[in-house]
């Protein structure tokens, strides 16, 4: 899929050709060279969600992604992942750790997929592979920051944040359906909406769902099963 423009040209710059240049540079809002598809105003855009934590494009994105100058100076930012051992273009954060991983690895470490019953009983794999504190989720991050600095919540917030803009597959799927749930409860990230508008808010977590959604083979049974968990503004 090709970048749109995000900034309509204002035609060939008459400075940029010519000895003295253009002094505009970046700021340019016209265009350098006739084949140009855009100005280097245009170009030189920064990604707002880089900035904000994370871009969930990474190397695929339109916009530039500059390191922040207090980040970018050395520190634990430029260390190396604990799994494997390359420089991480997009970390994984983990909640009461300081070890640092590529968000792809981490993922794989706690995906259950071809590990022994062992493993997942032990629930390790939901554990940081080093020092063994248990996460309950992975905040994707452009930047890695240790467990005390402010910073690192500043970045899981705006995850969560974003997350709940988006609606709950599980929950979209069942409330059609007239039995609306999720494995997770009021512990999801994501959005749990009525047809009015009004959030739809369950009245237990994960711990309460999450057992009895694994041991159900048909999940509209583990659904129908929990209808006394609806919340009271419930009106399906």
């Amino acid at each position: 899929m090709d970048r749109p423009v995000t900034s309509k040209p204002r035609g060939i710059c008459r400075y940029y050709n010519t000895p003295r240049g253009c002094f505009a540079g970046d700021h340019c809002k016209f265009l350098h060279g006739p084949n140009q598809q855009f100005t280097p105003y245009d170009e030189s855009k920064t990604c707002r969600y880089f900035i904000q934590g994370h871009c969930r494009r990474g190397n695929q994105c339109w916009f530039r992604h500059e390191a922040k100058s207090d980040v970018a100076k050395g520190g634990p930012s430029e260390e190396a992942c604990n799994i494997c051992l390359e420089k991480p273009t997009s970390y994984g954060l983990l909640a009461d750790c300081s070890h640092v991983f590529c968000h792809q690895c981490i993922i794989q470490w706690r995906d259950p997929e071809g590990k022994s019953s062992d493993m997942k009983i032990s629930g390790v794999t939901k554990k940081c592979p080093l020092c063994r504190v248990t996460s309950r989720f992975i905040t994707p991050s452009s930047y890695f920051y240790p467990q005390n600095d402010p910073r690192k919540q500043e970045v899981i917030n705006n995850y969560k944040e974003s997350m709940a803009r988006v609606t709950c597959k599980y929950f979209a799927q069942t409330y059609a359906c007239g039995k609306p749930c999720c494995p997770f409860g009021y512990d999801c990230f994501y959005e749990h909406k009525n047809s009015d508008g009004t959030p739809f808010v369950f009245r237990h977590g994960v711990r309460h769902y999450m057992k009895a959604f694994k041991r159900q083979q048909n999940p509209f049974a583990f659904f129908h099963a929990h209808e006394n968990s609806y919340p009271a503004n419930y009106s399906g």
